[in-house]
């Protein structure tokens, strides 16, 4: 008898256009892009060139794809709602600009990983690594003052913003590329020299843009990197090699630490962006306070504050993702987005846990996403 196919489907196979090494070389230019927010339009150009390119030679829809697409739109349709009062707002208007364009990129990046999906993964995968890497060289050599870049990639405090126009979004950004990099020294792929290189400067910059999220991001996505591939792997030299990751990492990050701190400009700052609040999130117009502040008036206002406009009545948006879905989305948006968070994260986990050649990917994106949603109770 026969057993069951081998997994390999349809969506491994690359399609027959003939072209595919184009869209491989567009997909990871676009990703690679997203790193050099100084220069944004050139995301957008780049990611409205490849929604037309892959549109032009085919996206196949699968049904899979349809409760993202239903969430999403559900999600603008609520800010769109919301945003009736304010159509005069300037700020209200780009919001929802920006956010129904994330949302079409989105479903872009789910439909063009339904045909040769690992190729395609590769892609975007090298694209974050190599925007990573290039936004952390770019910070660390102004950092150092290197001739012509000295200062010019930093901002408050003295801490690294690289290609970045915010060091705590810059240091978000390194996190998943960084989780990348180590599954690959996890699990033996690649030159392990090259590997650790690179990690080493995306973690130095991920330490010194002094983004306390950013480093609790790092540190918990490490952490759940090494407890997924134990559970999941049945491999030996596999097991060794996170015993080992996890000895020479800690050595690593010992003496790591104690060489930069040992550095009295970076132990300054470090010890004064090492604590879990600051002024400005403290007392009741701190960011906590505003928080506490809203929720009971955000519960008379079906419709929110509208789209952006948190900062109007509190100096400044709410620092809290959730309640930025509430306020600038109202109760539907609010909604949707909570849904949206638990059915992503129990589908990522399944996903990680199932083996297949996707599940190193999903076990690196859940390491990822698990501390994003720890730290959107304070960004947003």
């Amino acid at each position: 008898m026969r057993g069951p196919p081998p997994f390999p489907s349809r969506l491994t196979l690359p399609p027959r256009h003939g072209l595919e090494t184009l869209l491989l070389l567009w997909l990871g230019l676009t990703v690679f892009s997203s790193a050099l927010v100084l220069v944004d339009v050139i995301y957008n150009v780049m990611a409205v060139g490849a929604v037309g390119l892959f549109t032009l030679l085919g996206l196949r829809l699968d049904r899979a794809n349809v409760p993202l697409i239903l969430f999403l739109a559900l999600f603008n349709i609520a800010g769109l709602i919301a945003l009736q009062p304010y159509l005069d707002f300037d700020d209200s208007r780009d919001f929802m600009l920006g956010t129904c364009f994330v949302a079409v990129t989105a479903v872009f990046f789910a439909l063009a990983l339904n045909e040769n999906a690992i190729r395609r993964l590769e892609a975007i995968k090298w694209g974050f690594i190599a925007g990573a890497l290039v936004a952390a060289s770019v910070g660390l050599a102004s950092y150092v003052g290197v001739p012509g870049l000295e200062g010019r990639f930093i901002m408050f405090e003295s801490r690294v913003s690289g290609t970045f126009r915010d060091p705590n979004v810059f240091g978000s950004f390194l996190v998943l590329p960084a989780l990348f990099v180590a599954n690959d020294i996890l699990r033996g792929r690649g030159s392990l020299p090259v590997r650790v290189g690179i990690f080493s400067v995306i973690a130095l910059g991920i330490f010194l843009s002094f983004s306390r999220g950013s480093w609790i991001a790092l540190v918990v996505g490490l952490s759940m990197l090494v407890m997924l591939n134990a559970f999941t792997t049945r491999d030996g030299a596999t097991r060794a090699r996170l015993a080992l990751f996890v000895m020479f990492g800690f050595v690593f990050l010992v003496l790591g630490l104690t060489m930069i701190l040992s550095v009295d400009p970076i132990y300054e700052v470090f010890r004064d962006r090492f604590t879990l609040t600051k002024d400005y999130d403290s007392g009741p117009d701190g960011r906590f306070g505003s928080q506490l502040r809203a929720i009971p008036k955000l519960l008379d206002m079906p419709f929110g504050y509208g789209p952006n406009r948190f900062w109007i009545f509190y100096t400044e948006n709410p620092h809290n993702t959730f309640l930025m879905a509430f306020s600038s989305y109202g109760w539907m948006g609010g909604i949707i987005f909570f849904a949206f968070i638990v059915t992503t994260l129990t589908i990522a986990i399944r996903t990680a846990l199932m083996r297949t050649p996707f599940q190193p990917y999903a076990i690196v994106l859940v390491a990822g996403f698990v501390p994003h949603l720890i730290q959107m109770f304070q960004i947003d």
